[in-house]
């Protein structure tokens, strides 16, 4: 990991973008949750009518994207306190099926070594796209059979990965059965309830707003140079207000790769510093994922 552009920001600066807060943490989270409810009840007026299906993707694309705070918890930067960090990153992961433990433990690896392909988690294993290729990772269908087959050997007492050290296998393999349980329990209760509401609410949505997250995740780190310059390895996006406030500010990739201990809410600060450093800024989404797919469909 090259950092040595940190004297880019100066210190009495960097001391004031790296202060965390359990305010600004907790006004984030109130909004994120209250659209979620707001999506949630859209879904129920629509129900068993015509927007019913825009509806449930609409909540869906709300409800993925807890992914962020999921993504900012494991950081210790959405909130002072760590375990206020610990219990949003226990919940949304749970949500996600994707247990916080193991992924604090896989993100950070990537954080280490970012665009390496021998040891980025993200890379390893990874084959280049074709139009097929990309068609089914954007189907999101690639990312559940991880996560489940990922939750499954866990359970099952066998951790394959080779970045997570053995000391740390106890607690995710601990953690792994603690989220089947919980899973089984909500099963159960949804069956002899006689509802639907799990599938409805959580289950069908999340599945309709995959695929949008896996368009955003792919503009973070996708035709960028495969170097430890975080500043080069990363791109930042200047994305709408709506999908800065649904990401926690994660557009600012780079800034973020660069000083992961900055805080989701002084990333736009950050920004003002590094901006000009970035050497891939993508203006918009929409652009972005245009010129990586058109990439992708001339190969062959």
């Amino acid at each position: 990991m090259n950092n040595n552009n940190k004297t880019i920001v100066p210190p009495e600066v960097l001391r004031q973008l790296t202060a965390r807060s359990d305010f600004k943490g907790l006004v984030q989270l109130s909004m994120h949750l209250g659209l979620i409810l707001f999506t949630g009840m859209l879904v129920s007026k629509a129900f068993a009518g015509l927007w019913l299906f825009p509806a449930l993707v609409l909540h869906g694309i709300v409800l993925i994207f807890v992914f962020a705070p999921l993504h900012e918890s494991i950081h210790f930067t959405a909130f002072k306190s760590k375990c206020l960090n610990n219990v949003v990153a226990a919940v949304f992961g749970f949500v996600l099926f994707l247990p916080y433990q193991y992924f604090r433990t896989y993100h950070y690896v990537h954080h280490r070594h970012t665009q390496d392909p021998e040891k980025d988690p993200e890379l390893i294993d990874k084959k280049p796209f074709n139009i097929k290729s990309y068609l089914f990772y954007l189907s999101g269908i690639p990312t559940w059979r991880w996560h489940l087959t990922m939750l499954w050997q866990h359970v099952q007492g066998t951790v394959k990965e080779p970045y997570i050290e053995a000391r740390a296998h106890a607690r995710i393999i601990t953690e792994a059965r603690v989220h089947l349980a919980l899973y089984t329990l909500l099963l159960l209760w949804s069956l002899f309830a006689g509802n639907a509401w799990l599938l409805w609410y959580w289950i069908i949505p999340v599945l309709f707003g995959q695929p949008l997250l896996r368009l955003y995740l792919l503009a973070e780190h996708s035709d960028c140079d495969l170097t430890d310059n975080m500043l080069e390895n990363s791109r930042t996006t200047y994305a709408s207000p709506i999908v800065n406030f649904l990401a926690w500010n994660m557009p600012y990739h780079a800034e973020h790769h660069y000083l992961a201990s900055v805080p989701f809410h002084a990333l736009p600060a950050l920004h003002a510093y590094t901006g000009q450093q970035v050497k891939f800024r993508g203006d918009g989404y929409w652009r972005v994922l245009l010129n990586i797919s058109k990439k992708i469909a001339s190969e062959k």
